[in-house]
């Protein structure tokens, strides 16, 4: 797709997002690539369009589902039961009889454990299941603190396994995203595979998956930020399998977190008004904060807390302040300095502030990249009942 169909495409349907086809399938293929030892789970919670969980589908990658309409998504979109992985705190019994026989259950509490061995018995059968753990190692060695996420790692050892009806087969660890080191991120690795190889040790495990969790990251500053090198992981991953071989011998998941999908997402919003108020310009766009939230939480979180260099990241809220470029499509105009609002009935409705972009009219369209993951599905759309925008995979 050229860059003058996608703006046409844009002008005409604006509010909207779209998805390119094109660059979800090279980042499918890239990630394939360059990790061939392990095999991908896609988070669907960054992004939820059918057409794209389905377009990712194709590529043989799994699914992180983080809820059981997550399972059934994953199951509209041709994944099959073997390849879904159902992780998230709190799930209920109704959760549990919904997605049954559609998944992998990975339990985040006893409470949930104890709701498997109950269902499994009802059925009278032996499940599978894997635990999410809380583990005894950080991503950055730094000191252990509580979490909501998973089960910690010596009550998993040290707490008697009174269900009958579960066989202990894989674990889940997740405890950070966006690393773009991949020296910490593969030392990370190691430690979880080292985690499972402990864990099989229990009378009642026989560890065949390990879902390594934490993602792969993404550059949203392209001026700060330096991408991932994605062929160090191959390499990592590549001496755990080689271990893994000749140990466990369990299949091996890495979380694809936004890396498919972020930069293959624009979001277009038209401007629909501007107006001059004690010398500041301000452009008036169409569903702002009730469009795409991120941007909006960047300009809060600055208003709120200072200095921008000392904003640590909010995930999935809020990357870093520069999460995202602004541009007039099709507009090569002098630059004017102005503020990007939108309509709420809210001064906290700030998309940008005091940003340089091309002088617009009432009628252009503001594109905003990085709108591919954690873009639509986060963001607050009732707020004063206005229309939503559209998703479109292009």
């Amino acid at each position: 797709m050229t860059k003058e169909a996608l703006y046409d495409f844009a002008r005409k349907n604006a509010p909207c997002y779209v998805y390119e086809k094109d660059i979800i399938e090279s980042n499918c293929k890239q990630l394939q690539n360059a990790v061939k030892d392990a095999e991908f789970l896609y988070s669907i919670k960054a992004n939820p369009f059918l057409p794209v969980v389905k377009t990712i589908s194709s590529h043989g990658i799994g699914s992180d589902a983080a809820s059981s309409n997550e399972v059934l998504l994953s199951e509209q979109a041709q994944i099959p039961a073997e390849m879904i992985y159902y992780s998230a705190p709190g799930k209920t019994e109704q959760d549990i009889i919904k997605t049954w026989g559609k998944c992998t259950f990975i339990a985040d509490s006893f409470h949930e454990l104890e709701l498997l061995e109950q269902k499994s018995a009802q059925e009278n059968t032996t499940l599978e299941v894997g635990v999410r753990i809380h583990p005894n190692f950080t991503m950055f060695d730094g000191n252990i603190v509580s979490s909501k996420f998973g089960i910690d790692e010596d009550l998993l050892f040290n707490t008697k396994w009174n269900y009958p009806h579960l066989r202990l087969t894989g674990i889940h660890v997740h405890l950070q995203s966006q690393i773009l080191d991949s020296s910490i991120l593969s030392r990370y690795h190691h430690n979880c595979y080292n985690l499972a190889e402990k864990v099989n040790s229990l009378s009642h495990a026989n560890i065949k998956f390990i879902n390594f969790g934490s993602g792969i990251g993404i550059v949203y500053d392209e001026i700060n930020e330096k991408p991932l090198n994605i062929s160090e992981i191959g390499q990592s991953i590549c001496e755990i399998a080689k271990k893994n071989k000749e140990g466990l011998n369990a299949k091996l998941f890495l979380e694809t977190g936004r890396f498919l999908t972020c930069n293959a997402g624009t979001y277009f919003t038209p401007i629909i008004d501007r107006k001059i108020s004690r010398g500041k310009t301000y452009v008036v766009v169409q569903n702002a904060l009730n469009g795409f939230l991120r941007p909006t939480m960047s300009e809060l979180l600055k208003k709120a807390l200072g200095q921008a260099s000392l904003i640590a990241p909010q995930e999935p809220f809020f990357t870093s302040v520069n999460q995202c470029n602004f541009n007039i499509i099709g507009n090569t105009n002098e630059a004017e300095t102005v503020d990007v609002v939108g309509t709420l009935c809210t001064a906290l409705d700030v998309m940008a502030k005091d940003i340089s972009l091309p002088k617009s009219e009432i009628g252009d369209v503001l594109a905003v990249s990085n709108a591919g993951s954690y873009a639509f599905t986060l963001s607050p759309f009732a707020f004063s009942s206005h229309e939503l925008p559209k998703e479109y995979l292009y």
